[in-house]
This record gives C-alpha cells, structure tokens and sequence, in this order.
C-alpha cells in the first residue's frame, strides 16, 4: 500500500527520541488537512500546504486526520522538520530516475503536498537517502530535508 503523505521514518544521527509537535495556526483551507501532508510557513505565519516546486521553505507535518473545511483560527498539532530527520512518502513513479543520485542530489521536489517527484530534480530542498517499492508499484523515497524554515531557510 502507497503512503499517504509525509511519515517520520529515523533519525540519521540514530537517536530514537520522539518528534517535537506544536499547535500551529492553519490557513484556511475547504479542503482541509490530512496527516501527512507537507506545510510551509506562510507569510502571515501560519502553516499552509506546499505547492509544487517548493525549493525551501518546507516547515512541517500535519498531524491531524480527517478533517474537512478549516477556517483560519484552527490549530493543529504539528512536527518540525529538521535536516537531520529522514521522512518517508510515495513517489508519483516506479522509478527514481537516474537523474537523482541517492545521497547527493538535494534538489529533489514534491508534486504535491503529499507526493514525492520520482524525476524532478531541480529547484526542490530534498535529498533521497533511500528507496523501497510499496504494494502499488511505486517507489517510496526516504528523505531529508536539507534547508527549512526553522533550520537555515530563506
């Protein structure tokens, strides 16, 4: 079975402690947010989906489920992203192509706010550590998050 969305997967230090979540405010959203889904800072300060070709600006994790329309003064519980943590998420192909290069290329992006790009390696804040394929035929990319708000964005 595919993932959905973004799931914390270790530590690259090889800690084993838990993840630090805060209530953030939310933008408001009639769609509303799942857990798993990918946030970015937004300007007024509150977290929102990213969008595609997010190059930096990545802040957190959603960790609520289910939930439908969302007005702006709703918080949810969310976790950091920090360089040295590795998260889990499905790709949007079989393959990782062979444009990116495991451990090195960190320029790897989203297609959405849940979905790795399996080819798009350019203009992203991404590094695949590793990959697997889940029940679906897809490939799961293991991933770091080398620039972020919090941790030497811009």
């Amino acid at each position: 079975m595919a993932t959905r969305g973004f799931e914390f997967a270790y530590y690259l230090d090889g800690s084993n402690h838990n993840l630090r979540t805060l209530d953030w405010p939310v933008v408001a959203d009639t769609a509303g947010y799942k857990q798993g889904d990918l946030l970015v800072m937004s300007s007024s300060g509150k977290a929102d989906k990213a969008a595609t070709g997010t190059d930096g600006t990545v802040f957190a994790i959603c960790q609520e489920t289910d939930t439908s329309s969302i007005s702006s003064s709703v918080a949810f519980k969310v976790a950091p992203i920090s360089p040295h943590q590795v998260w889990k998420c499905s790709t949007d192909g079989s393959s990782i192509t062979s444009s990116i290069v495991v451990g090195y290329t960190d320029t790897v992006t989203i297609v959405d706010h849940n979905t790795v790009d399996a080819d798009g390696d350019t203009g992203g804040c991404m590094m695949v550590h590793e990959s697997g394929t889940d029940d679906d035929g897809y490939k799961i990319a293991y991933v770091s998050f080398h620039v972020t708000n919090w941790f030497g964005g811009t």
